[in-house]
Order: C-alpha cells, then structure tokens, then sequence
C-alpha cells in the first residue's frame, strides 16, 4: 500500500493553529492515517542546509502540497518570493497534486502579492483544487474530503454509491405513499403510459428498487428518502438546497434567500416559485402583440438544478446545492467535482454519475435523459431565448454552472420568445386606437387620464371610457384613483 506524503505550506506564526491541525487530523483519522504522512517545517531539527533548501527538498518529495493562506505572503527572498510561493512554484515545476485553502477568501487586508498568487490559483482552468474556510473545523472538513478524493481517483479506496445505501435512521413508515402515488401519475402523463397496477411498495421494492427487503424489514434508500420522505433532511440535511438573490453583482448584500427543504420534486416546484419573485419578466407591444418576456428561461435553469440534486456529491454533508441570482447572472454550485476520468470541456454526451438511482428517478418522469442531453438542452434553451450558453466551471472540489442574462438588454429578446409567452391583442378584439394606447403605456410607460385619451386620439369622453374599460376587463390595463385626477396604467 502506497503512503502519500503531504507537504504542509502557509506562514508558520500566522497560520501555527491551522498546520497543526491538518496533523492532527491526518495522526488522528483511522482511515487518513493509513494513506497519508504529513510535512511540518517545525518538527524539523536544526540542521546546517538553509531552510530554502530543506523546504524545497521536502516540496519535491512529497506528493500533496496542501497550501494554507491567510492574510500575510511571508518574508521575501533574494528572488522576491517568500517561501509560500517558493514552494507553491516547485509544486507546479514537479506536477504535484495542489491544494489550497483560504482562510477569508475575500479579506481586503490581505497581502498584494499574495492576493495576486491566490487570483492565479482561482482562474477557472487553472485546475487547482482550492476551497475557503472560516474555522478550524470547517478547514479539516475541507481538507479530509478532498484527500478522500485524491485516494479515489488513485483506485486507493472506494466508496459505496451514497443513493443506494440504506439510510439507517429511516424506516419504511417515513415514506409517504402519496408522494409516491403522485409521482406515479406524473410518470403516466410524462412517458403517455397507464400507472402501473402494482402496490406501491412493489413499485419502490422491485421496480426502481429504492426500497430494500434486510432481517425481514423493508429499509428505504437514500434516493427513496430524499424523493419520497415528507422531510428527508431530517436524516440527510446535506438534501437541503440554498437559494438566494443577491443585490447587484457580489455576494454582499441579501434582497431575498430561502432554504429549501421536503422531497426532491418539492423543492424544484419551491426553486420555481422563488426564481418567478426575483427575475424580471418584461413586456412590449410588437405590431399587434403583447410579448411576455422572461429575463432567463427557466427551463434551463430547472435542468442545472435537476443535474446538481443528481450528480452532487452526498458524502459532502457539510456542504449543500448554492443557487444564487445576480443582477447580471445565476449561478448553480453542487458540492463534488467531475468524477475521474471526465473532462470539464468535454461534457455534452456524456453520462456518469455519482447516485445512479437519483438519476433513475428522475428518468422515470423524464427530467433528465439517460445519455447526457442535460447540457446540450441548456446551450439550446439559452440559444433560442437569446442568450449565451451556460459556463461550465469547476471551483475547487464544486461543480458550477453559469447563466448570463441579457441585463439592460431584455427587451432585444423578443425576437426568441415563444408563440405561447405572445398575445394578439387584435384577436381579444381591441381596436388600432387600444393597440397603440397600450404599446404607449407598456413600451414607454406612458399612464393616461381621460383627458389625455380623448386629446390623443380626438374622440370623446365615452368613447375613451369605452376603449379604456375593455382593456381593464381584459386584465391588460388597471385604473388607479376614483376621482377625475384617476389615471389608467398597463398591468
């Protein structure tokens, strides 16, 4: 059995606390132990060679460099790098397995140079695993479940499939067969077949096979658990996903957030329900049509959460799905990486996954395909609404998909919205002078009082009153006020 070597950098006065834990953890944790040895600079003797070179040795030896950064970059050299970097360099020249750990990933006090080196280290194609913490214990929750990933990769141990596993602390009486009898008739209408005349538990037992028959006792799943459970959190909280629109561009400032918990096909209706409240929907009058213009199609956007509920890892259970809405974008993070083997540029077609009966579940309704369409749909679905194609990206060990939106520039989308999200406003009867009205009121904003109507148009007051009451009975004008200063506004 191969013992991997882990170089441990990052300033030993700043940073003593943290290095001293990743020993901790490796000396401590039954299976760490057996795989790893850990580096510290200060457990070294005083020895004649400088401690450039005795660190750069060590560097070279090793397998792993695990870097800790904080807010300082160290003494400089003669070479104008302090050892942080120094070592980081040779872990790169020798092609080690890097990782990176930041210690208040967006500090405004941090050193320049060492903000620069951690900008390298973040650029999406670098490569580099690299992962913020804010505590002790977050750090060796980060560290343990990345080293868990590099003894993967390497064939060293391998873990059961998260989906398929027993959840131990549920028990049959936990599912709610309503759920399942729902989800049942979904499936009929999706696939156009009859729902199965089987019990429901010969379904969950024989036909997806989420539900185990052990000591004569029937044991649900995790999948079974997490789509079938009123409250699946309460077994497995890692099943919660994170949402939260953001005011501008960062990660600063809060306007609305929400976590959402309950089955799987729950949480996606709840998914739905807060991306209506906090993206745009514009409209504009284009010759005779109204045209309902959403900021993202959201057909998209359910795709990249489905792909992140299927494809995440569930070991990472400190960790859960993020997604977040900017003004100029959404972004859907999923704890876990590609799996060995894949290539982040090379995804379309492709179809692996981490919780193969998460990913039969949600074949059985036909919200994911079986041969790895996911992505292809996504480009698609942006493609004809106007917009650029998601960007795939990998920070650290999460999996991120990115949806720009069109900005300043929703109403340019009118050219890609669907027949559906359009109304002919001369088939709901509305004559040239309604027509025009309404474009001035959606289009430019414009709210009229009778007065100006009848100006406009140069007719009179009943005549106005009667155009303007049938845009209100069509639900596509409202009147504000009751007295003669009241004026009429588009919904």
């Amino acid at each position: 059995m191969k013992i991997y070597r882990i170089f441990v950098s990052g300033v030993q006065k700043e940073l003593k606390q943290e290095r001293l834990a990743v020993k901790e953890l490796i000396l401590k944790n039954s299976l760490l132990k057996k795989y790893f040895n850990v580096f510290l600079f200060e457990d070294l003797p005083a020895k004649s060679r400088t401690a450039s070179e005795t660190y750069l040795k060590e560097v070279d030896d090793s397998d792993i460099y695990l870097g800790i950064f904080g807010l300082e970059y160290g003494r400089e050299g003669a070479d104008g790098l302090s050892p942080i970097e120094s070592e980081f360099r040779m872990a790169v020249e020798r092609d080690k397995e890097i990782l990176v750990f930041l210690k208040g990933e967006d500090d405004p006090t941090r050193d320049t140079k060492l903000r620069n080196l951690i900008n390298e280290i973040k650029k999406p194609d670098s490569g580099y695993v690299y992962k913020p913490f804010k505590s002790i214990p977050e750090l060796k929750e980060h560290i343990f479940n990345s080293l868990v990933i590099f003894l993967e990769e390497r064939g060293a141990i391998r873990k059961p499939l998260f989906d398929s596993m027993i959840c131990r602390d549920a028990t049959y009486k936990d599912i709610n067969e309503k759920l399942v009898k729902d989800f049942l008739e979904n499936r009929a209408i999706k696939r156009k077949v009859d729902v199965p005349k089987i019990s429901i538990r010969d379904f969950l037992i024989k036909t997806i096979k989420v539900v185990k028959v052990e000591d004569g006792s029937l044991k649900p799943t995790n999948a079974a658990v997490l789509s079938f459970c009123d409250n699946p959190q309460d077994f497995i909280p890692q099943g919660t996903v994170k949402i939260a629109r953001f005011k501008g561009t960062t990660r600063i400032e809060f306007i609305d957030s929400q976590e959402l918990t309950g089955p799987f096909y729950k949480i996606l209706d709840n998914v739905e329900n807060f991306f209506r409240r906090n993206t745009r929907l514009a409209s504009k009058i284009v010759e005779f049509k109204r045209v309902d213009i959403p900021e993202y199609p959201f057909e998209a956007i359910r795709e990249g959460t489905v792909n992140a509920m299927a494809h995440r890892d569930y070991f990472r259970s400190g960790s859960n799905i993020q997604i977040d809405i900017f003004d100029d974008r959404i972004e859907i993070t999923s704890p876990g990486g590609l799996l060995p083997g894949l290539d982040i540029k090379h995804l379309e077609g492709v179809h692996e996954t981490r919780n193969k009966e998460i990913c039969k579940i949600f074949h059985e309704t036909k919200d994911m395909e079986k041969y790895g369409t996911g992505i292809t749909k996504m480009k698609n679905w942006m493609k004809e609404h106007g917009l650029k194609p998601p960007i795939i990206t990998q920070p650290g060990n999460f999996f991120r998909i990115t949806f720009y939106g069109p900005g300043d520039k929703i109403l340019d989308l009118v050219p890609n919205i669907p027949e559906e999200r359009q109304v002919d406003l001369k088939k709901l009867g509305l004559n040239d002078r309604q027509v025009e009205a309404l474009r001035l009121m959606v289009n430019e904003g414009k709210k009229f009082i009778i007065v100006e109507y009848c100006k406009l148009f140069e007719m009179n007051e009943k005549t106005a009153r009667r155009d303007l009451k049938k845009l209100i009975e069509k639900d596509l004008v409202k009147k504000v006020g009751t007295t003669k200063k009241a004026y009429f506004k588009a919904k």
